[in-house]
């Protein structure tokens, strides 16, 4: 991997190794530009850029955060220039000024899309770009358990995909929903906060729908999508109760829905959609979310044995019937173990999944323990 001419990372720590002289180009020609800032994030394999009104360029790669040390302190011109390129519209200019923080998308002049978020602090303009990925890796090269692909065949209930920002929910939907388009014939919808992949037409077809662009809000697409004859509908993710609510009554006329949470396991993920809904309401909830959940996919990310980069590590619920039977009574800490003897079922904890991957030599025994019951 080249350094970039321009712009070469200083760090301490595992990333010491990028750290170079600045060359003569790079005396002569300080300052920083979007452009260049992309480059640099394509070249390094960085999943974000960070840049901010009178702070350093960072990007983050395998998980830790590299500042450039060898550009100049970004300026209010150079920051507001740089938005102004991602921000076409007067709409989404106006909805920054209004609001103070809006998420857009992002196509670099390469090709690579970023999912962007620019926001204000401290009274000044801010940014994180999260870039996203060019290829989209197929399901059996992500090493998902094989049991989700026959979820997919399946055209009601609900699939979750679990993990903390980061941790590469975003990917393991996209190539669920690439898997469909590729082996199936149907109507596929997503809701997207902003959309982050355009897919091709294969066998299945595509309505993409962007929150600020093409629908208001979640709630009003979502309401809206049953009546554009879908077979199954994508959710970037699920927030509120209202949200929750509205995604349960998808599934009850007969959709496949499959979203996104921002919780670590099956077990906390459960516990988080009771929290949403109102105390008087439990009992419907937790038979509401029995009868319709096929599965919650959790995963993380552990950093390589051998190599730099990272590789997934899942767990998988499916919701059997002594699944669904403890998800009616509330007695979600009763899952784990529920996870553990359901192997011959196609289920598997996070931790078990990380032994495997340090059997095979994938991940180290420290990255296992991130894995246990007590860190999930």
């Amino acid at each position: 991997m080249q350094h970039n001419s321009l712009l070469v990372p200083v760090v301490t720590g595992d990333h010491a190794d990028l750290t170079a002289a600045l060359d003569s180009v790079t005396a002569t020609h300080p300052k920083i530009t979007l452009n260049q800032l992309v480059t640099l994030c394509i070249e390094k394999e960085a999943s974000d850029i960070h840049f901010r009104e009178g702070g350093r360029a960072a990007l983050r790669v395998d998980g830790k955060i590299v500042l450039i040390e060898n550009a100049d302190i970004l300026s209010s011109e150079e920051v507001h220039g740089m938005i102004k390129e991602m921000l076409l519209s007067e709409d989404e200019q106006r909805r920054l000024e209004r609001v103070r923080e809006i998420d857009c998308s992002y196509v670099h002049e390469s090709g690579v899309s970023f999912r962007v978020n620019v926001f204000y602090q401290r009274g000044h303009l801010a940014a994180v770009m999260r870039m996203i990925s060019k290829h989209l890796p197929a399901l059996d090269a992500l090493a998902v358990p094989a049991v989700v692909k026959d979820l997919l065949t399946l055209r009601q209930g609900l699939i979750l995909v679990t993990g903390m920002a980061g941790s590469g929910k975003s990917t393991t939907i996209q190539a669920m929903l690439e898997y469909v388009n590729q082996n199936f014939t149907e109507h596929i919808i997503t809701i997207e906060n902003p959309i982050e992949h355009l897919f091709d037409d294969q066998k299945s077809i595509f309505t993409q729908r962007e929150i600020g662009k093409d629908t208001l809000t979640f709630l009003n697409a979502l309401q809206a999508a049953v009546h554009e004859d879908p077979n199954i509908i994508m959710l970037s993710e699920i927030s509120d109760a209202e949200m929750l609510d509205r995604v349960l009554t998808v599934v009850e006329t007969g959709h496949l829905v499959i979203a996104s949470m921002l919780t670590k396991s099956a077990e906390q993920t459960l516990e988080r959609m009771l929290l949403m809904a109102p105390q008087d309401q439990h009992d419907i909830f937790q038979r509401r979310v029995s009868d319709s959940l096929l599965a919650i996919l959790s995963q993380g990310l552990a950093d390589c044995a051998d190599h730099a980069g990272r590789v997934a590590v899942y767990g998988l619920m499916l919701n059997t019937p002594d699944v669904r039977n403890t998800i009616r009574h509330g007695s979600f800490n009763q899952i784990p173990t529920l996870v553990q003897s359901g192997s011959e079922e196609g289920m598997i904890s996070m931790q078990e999944h990380a032994v495997q991957l340090f059997e095979k030599g994938l991940i180290t025994q420290e990255s296992v323990a991130q894995f246990s019951e007590e860190n999930l």
